[in-house]
């Protein structure tokens, strides 16, 4: 099973995850300037079994298809560390030992990846570690496995979110993405193909006026971070993706951001004709890293996939 990285000759997947509100199930295709989806259908507060995700897979017509499903944020950590100076072969263990400290687990129970990001102005290239709990992992797969669907790829949604702002930032430019459920955010700082940070976001309690204030305060922080620590990566703008409160939030952005805000239009990376569900801005909030995950590289997929 695939963890963060694609495959060089990877197949086409779908996307069958549970999400913010239930269980949902996604095919696109394209890999062009817009990709379409073909289908989508999702069943919420329902508990997460094999029943369910064999039902939404036949809904969808993906029960053939090799499968994405999205690690529950609760049973991950991202980190950056600088990048060892060890040959290809050690690089595993060098993280596990950077790491280890850093966890709210036990090391032994962690399943690692990373990402490289590359260095500048004289400061050595990072790796983007994700430590995830062996066991979150464990069950996770289990209900596919009970349900003969093949699981193929386990992503997470920062790397989803990644995915979306690669099809938006322009070119030779990083950019920030902003996605916000109505209690917690989740930020993450991109330029090209690399992912280079990201923040979550927590309410903690707040509510109404205090808590867009804090969701635009907490975000001026990371982009005044990101533009001191990275600065040979020069940032454009923050889009915020599709939510309720979107005009008020991209109101407070503005008066906090040192750099420009604006909404992230879905309808710039996918064609939605024929899913009305996915043309609600509601959906679009709760769907938005599923919709990520579909333009995983390697993943968009084409009317025989079916």
């Amino acid at each position: 099973m695939n963890w963060l990285k694609s495959r060089a000759h990877s197949r086409a997947h779908a996307v069958l995850s549970h999400y913010l509100s239930g269980t949902a199930a996604l095919l696109v295709q394209g890999a062009g300037e817009r990709v379409r989806v073909l289908a989508f259908s999702q069943h919420e507060n329902m508990q997460f079994s094999a029943d369910l995700l064999n039902r939404v897979a036949a809904e969808a017509g993906i029960k053939h298809s090799p499968l994405i499903a999205l690690l529950g944020q609760e049973h991950y950590q991202t980190m950056m560390v600088e990048a060892p100076s060890v040959p290809e072969d050690e690089i595993k263990s060098a993280i596990r030992w950077k790491v280890k400290d850093l966890l709210n687990f036990h090391i032994d129970d962690a399943v690692l990846d990373h990402l490289p990001v590359p260095g500048g102005s004289g400061h050595p290239p990072s790796l983007y570690v994700v430590a995830a709990q062996a066991q979150a992992v464990r069950a996770l797969v289990q209900p596919y496995h009970d349900a003969g669907l093949q699981l193929d790829v386990i992503d997470i949604r920062e790397t989803a979110q990644h995915n979306l702002a690669m099809r938006v930032a322009p070119a030779d430019y990083a950019v920030a993405v902003l996605h916000f459920d109505g209690e917690n955010g989740l930020l993450t700082f991109s330029f090209g193909a690399n992912l280079i940070l990201s923040r979550r976001i927590e309410g903690r309690g707040a509510s109404g006026e205090a808590l867009l204030d804090k969701v635009a305060m907490e975000s001026q922080r990371s982009v005044d971070y990101f533009e001191r620590q990275y600065s040979w990566f020069p940032l454009a703008k923050l889009y915020l993706a599709p939510a309720a409160q979107a005009q008020a939030l991209l109101r407070r952005l503005s008066e906090y951001l040192p750099i420009g805000a604006e909404s992230l239009d879905l309808g710039r990376v996918f064609d939605f004709t024929g899913q009305i569900q996915l043309q609600d801005t509601q959906v679009q909030n709760a769907a938005f890293h599923l919709l990520g995950a579909a333009l995983r590289p390697g993943a968009e997929s084409s009317d025989t996939a079916r």
